[in-house]
C-alpha cells in the first residue's frame, strides 16, 4: 500500500489510505473548501461510505443531477454543469500497482470531469479494485465491473445475461469511454486526489 501511495503521489497524484467508510467519508468531506459548488459520478462507492448522502443532505452547494423525478433534459444541463464544479467526486473502475486509474464509461462526463474541468477532484475507490497492472485492469472492467452494473441497471445487453463482455453492438450497451489517467502535470499536482478504503467497495 505504502508503495501505491508513493507511486501516485510520484505522478502528481495526492494519495490517502482509510482504514474504513466513515474515515474516508470524513477525509473527503474536509477536502471541499468553504462555498465551492460539488457535483458527482454516479458511484456505488459514493453511496457505500456515506459520501452521496452527507454531500445531497448537507449544507453544501451540489450540482445533483441525481435528484429524483427531474427531467432528462434537466439531467443533461447538471451533468455538463458538474464538468465545472469546484470539487468533482467519484470512483475508479480499477487502479493499478503502477498509479494509474482506468475507467470504463457510457456518455462520457464522469471521465471527463476527471481528466479536465473541476478544480479538484476527490476519486474514492476500495481495495478490491487495486490491480497488477492494465491487463488486470481492463479484464476486471470487462469480466466484473461493467457486466455487474449493465445488470444492476436492467439493461438489454449480452453482459447482462452471460457476465462477460462480448464487445456487443448493443444500443444499450454502457461501455462507450475507455480512459487511463496515468498522472497530471505538475502545476496540477493539488488536483486529484486518491483515498484508497481498506474495505470491499463499489463494482
Amino acid at each position: 500500500m505504502e508503495k501505491l501511495l508513493e507511486k501516485l503521489r510520484s505522478k502528481n497524484i495526492q494519495a490517502y489510505v482509510a482504514r474504513d467508510c466513515g474515515e474516508a467519508r470524513d477525509l473527503a468531506l474536509s477536502l471541499i473548501p468553504p462555498g465551492a459548488t460539488v457535483a458527482m459520478g454516479n458511484s456505488a462507492t459514493l453511496r457505500e461510505t456515506g459520501i452521496f448522502d452527507s454531500l445531497v443532505n448537507g449544507a453544501y452547494n451540489v450540482i445533483n443531477q441525481f435528484e429524483p423525478g427531474i427531467p432528462a433534459a434537466e439531467n443533461l444541463k447538471r451533468r455538463k454543469a458538474g464538468m465545472l464544479a469546484d470539487v468533482y467526486f467519484t470512483s475508479a473502475n480499477a487502479l493499478t500497482l503502477d498509479g494509474e486509474l482506468v475507467n470504463i464509461d457510457g456518455k462520457g462526463n464522469r471521465v471527463a470531469a476527471m481528466m479536465f474541468g473541476p478544480d479538484k477532484v476527490v476519486i474514492v475507490v476500495g481495495e478490491n479494485k487495486i490491480v497488477k497492472n492494465q491487463d488486470e485492469a481492463w479484464r476486471r472492467l470487462k469480466e466484473k465491473a461493467a457486466p455487474a452494473l449493465a445488470e444492476k441497471l436492467g439493461r438489454a445487453t449480452p453482459c447482462a445475461k452471460t457476465g462477460v463482455c462480448s464487445d456487443c453492438s448493443s444500443p444499450e450497451r454502457i461501455c462507450r469511454c475507455y480512459t487511463v489517467i496515468n498522472g497530471q502535470m505538475p502545476v496540477d499536482k493539488d488536483r486529484i486526489h486518491v483515498i484508497i478504503v481498506k474495505e470491499r467497495l463499489g463494482i
